[in-house]
């Protein structure tokens, strides 16, 4: 009788070059991923800055926007409206669709201090602020039918304050006034902003 030996080279029949093809198909797939995955983070990153550019872009407009009433506050400009400047002495009867570019439009003041449309502000943002004055209608103090949102103008003599204990004197009501600010990054980002301020 005779013995037949056979290798053990040839008893695995390719068995290991399947597990090794497996491994490198898995390696390829996680390798895929992790690219994939890099892109992604990357550009949510992006996306973020561009964000925050534009929100400190909207706070520098509020500032703006705050100066252009103090510079206006005692010449009588407020009673009256002034488009190209993005001023409305009243509020508006229907609000505004804040996604139209009409609603942006009325501002065509892009100098000088305290300008209400800004093609570039620095950071590739195009920035514009409306204000409205929180009053019915137009006109000065006294105005027939005129209901205006304000402070009574009564305060403590010791540190302006509004508390009902504090010693009280009169003073002039402070109307309030409602900035909206639009900014439009170059990543096609818009923030819109409001804020209330009495002065």
């Amino acid at each position: 009788m005779r013995r037949r030996f056979v290798s053990a080279r040839a008893s695995q029949r390719g068995y290991m070059l399947m597990l090794v093809l497996v491994a490198l198909v898995a390696m390829m797939i996680s390798g895929v991923a992790l690219v994939r995955s890099m892109d992604t983070n990357q550009l949510i990153a992006g996306n973020m800055a561009s964000r925050n550019s534009t929100i400190h872009s909207a706070d520098l407009a509020v500032q703006q926007a705050v100066n252009w009433i103090q510079a206006n506050a005692t010449n009588g400009a407020l009673f009256t409206d002034a488009p190209a400047s993005g001023y409305n002495a009243s509020q508006p009867a229907q609000e505004p669709d804040w996604m139209s570019p009409a609603t942006w439009s009325q501002c065509t003041t892009t100098s000088g201090a305290t300008p209400c449309f800004n093609a570039s502000d620095g950071a590739g943002n195009q920035v514009s602020w409306m204000i409205h004055r929180m009053c019915s209608i137009a006109g000065g103090p006294g105005t027939a039918n005129q209901f205006c949102s304000s402070l009574n103008g009564t305060a403590s003599s010791a540190g302006n304050s509004y508390s009902s204990d504090a010693v009280i004197f009169n003073g002039l009501p402070k109307n309030f006034y409602r900035i909206s600010i639009q900014v439009t990054g170059p990543r096609n980002t818009t923030t819109l902003t409001q804020a209330f301020v009495t002065l």
